[in-house]
């Protein structure tokens, strides 16, 4: 029996201010049409089950249209295939108090589709001789009291999980982590996670999917790494695939140590360091860091350059950064990736601000991150 797992898919997703020709943010299109490309192909493997791991939406109100085109693409999955769908509740989904409606509940009017995002609930699927059991990220509060054990009554049992285990990258808003003895066992015929955004193994029969596209606070340092699925084979515990999605390139350059060069070679040298990417700029997402910039250079660098790159990539962070006191690079010595920018620090703390009624979430993070943007061009 071969099941499809997909997680991390945030459809809504918003960034950089650029919009299609039917004015839908560019962002926003990317992660849909991944979204589209990946139901395409599971439905073109025909797995006996599909299991979606949390997260499909960025936000617990996704707007109008981003409903309407996702009811229509499970639909559509559903006139291709007969295998039912398991849905979990992510952090971004799922609404943080049990009286809001959960805007995933709309999809369970879709034969053969199975939600749950309010509490550990398992989901028998008698015709596969199979239960699915679902502990959503609304879930981890509770995660000690709970019973986490296959259901000896099924062939098959699949644990379905939206959390961060240990050993596996923490950001500052996971308030529960999960310990591997809690989640991870043999018992289980395969555990599907989400919620960390890389194709990750965590036991043979333990598995984060990934994200379809590139959507986290911290896309810099997934830079290179593949988006897709998983196809595995429940009876034989084994991976068949790891099945590989187009997604818009992210490129995050080698950065650049400025220490005694002008502001006309510094230039240069972010002229050459982009016009060194393969393929070319434009229309890819790019970073370039600048180190140890005194602010004479900064100030007389060819900006006209800078803004013609920006105009013609998707999106250009040309982050320069000041010596630091020690006099040190903000670079560690074995040349890791830097500290998180500004930019991203933001996106994760408006990601989890507790707001008041009424306040757009997507549209607060966008003006703060135009402000720092346009700070970044004139400091």
């Amino acid at each position: 029996m071969r099941i499809a797992h997909i997680s991390d898919v945030h459809l809504g997703y918003r960034a950089y201010n650029r919009v299609t020709t039917q004015g839908i943010n560019r962002r926003e299109a990317d992660v849909f049409a991944a979204f589209r490309r990946a139901m395409d192909e599971i439905a073109a493997i025909s797995p006996d089950l599909i299991l979606i791991a949390g997260d499909l939406f960025h936000v617990v109100r996704p707007s109008n249209l981003t409903i309407q085109q996702t009811f229509k693409e499970f639909l559509d999955l559903r006139r291709k295939t007969g295998a039912p769908v398991v849905i979990i509740g992510g952090n971004h989904d799922s609404p943080r108090s049990a009286d809001t409606g959960c805007i995933l509940d709309l999809l369970t009017n879709i034969p053969d589709l199975y939600v749950a995002h309010g509490s550990y609930v398992q989901v028998p699927i008698q015709s596969l001789e199979t239960s699915v059991f679902c502990l959503c990220h609304r879930a981890l509060p509770n995660l000690s009291d709970l019973k986490i054990e296959p259901d000896p009554g099924y062939k098959r049992n699949v644990l379905m999980v939206h959390g961060t285990v240990e050993g596996v990258i923490r950001h500052d808003y996971d308030l529960y982590q999960l310990s591997r003895s809690q989640v991870i066992t043999d018992a289980w015929d395969y555990i599907a996670f989400g919620h960390y955004h890389l194709f990750t193994e965590l036991a043979p029969n333990a598995w984060y999917s990934g994200s379809v596209e590139f959507t986290s606070t911290s896309i810099w340092a997934e830079s290179g790494q593949e988006k897709g699925f998983i196809e595995y084979d429940l009876d034989e515990r084994r991976l068949i695939a790891f099945h590989k999605i187009p997604t818009r390139e992210v490129v995050d350059l080698r950065p650049i140590d400025s220490t005694g060069f002008t502001a006309e070679e510094v230039s240069r040298m972010i002229e050459n360091r982009v016009g060194g990417i393969v393929g070319g700029h434009k229309d890819k997402i790019v970073r370039l860091v600048v180190e140890n910039i005194d602010r004479a250079v900064k100030n007389d660098l060819d900006y006209a350059l800078i803004r013609s790159i920006r105009t013609e990539a998707l999106h250009f962070e040309l982050q320069l950064r000041a010596p630091s006191r020690d006099g040190r690079s903000a670079s560690d010595d074995n040349g890791a990736r830097m500290a998180k920018s500004l930019e991203e620090e933001w996106q994760e703390f408006a990601g989890t601000l507790e707001l008041a009624g009424g306040v757009d979430r997507e549209r607060l993070t966008r003006m703060g991150l135009g402000y720092l943007t346009s700070r970044s061009d004139t400091d």
